[in-house]
């Protein structure tokens, strides 16, 4: 009967309905619900890896594969797609890490400056962290060193370097205090075989072919 009446009102209700969930809506929005802020990262500023001023080489130069060429925080899931790369989305380095890693090295390496003329030449192979759980996980950074004299592009002596720190906790904040501790590790390290190649007696000679 009320439908042969006004045969409008089934579309007037569809609207009335309407603007009740328009208002909810408007309703939510006032309650300023924001997605929480990005955090960004570094790797901290780190500290002299205690390599002799007259060893420290000209220049740092770092490389990474177009993978880690982004500020992507990375990590894998060993029960889930562990050949995956994730990325936290709430999460960033400040820069690529090669960017970073080149800084820290500088710092760690040169705090007084160069006293060679040789270059070090850093490829970065692997900087990610990995979960085991969702609450232990552990960082992983691989790099390929070579020391390469002022006249030639050949690496007088080329190593593997790695390093796996476990997170303090199962999170971002907890991979990136990880990574600076690799980078602290992997900067002591790099000064040790710098070291051991300018050593007298050295079959590689770097102390005489690094002056040239």
């Amino acid at each position: 009967m009320i439908s042969g009446l006004f045969p409008e009102f089934p579309r007037l209700r569809g609207i009335v309905i309407g603007l009740g969930v328009a208002a909810a809506l408007a309703g939510c929005s006032g309650l300023n619900l924001k997605p929480p802020p990005m955090a960004f990262y570094d790797l901290g500023l780190g500290a002299p890896a205690g390599l002799d001023p007259r060893l420290a080489p000209l220049r740092i130069e770092v490389a990474a594969p177009p993978w880690l060429a982004s500020s992507a925080l990375q990590y894998r899931l060993q029960w889930d797609d562990p050949l995956r790369r994730r990325s936290y989305a709430e999460s960033r380095w400040v820069a690529q890490p090669s960017d970073m890693l080149a800084l820290a090295l500088e710092r760690a390496l040169k705090p007084g400056g160069s006293g060679n003329r040789c270059r070090l030449q850093i490829e970065v192979d692997e900087f990610v962290q990995v979960f085991d759980s969702a609450e232990r996980s552990r960082v992983e950074v691989v790099l390929r060193a070579g020391l390469v004299p002022p006249r030639s592009d050949e690496a007088l002596a080329q190593g593997e370097f790695r390093a796996a720190v476990p997170a303090p906790s199962g999170d971002a904040v907890g991979g990136v205090g990880a990574f600076r501790t690799a980078a602290d590790r992997l900067a002591g390290e790099l000064a040790g075989w710098i070291a051991t190649l300018h050593r007298a007696g050295s079959p590689v000679d770097a102390d005489a072919r690094c002056r040239g």
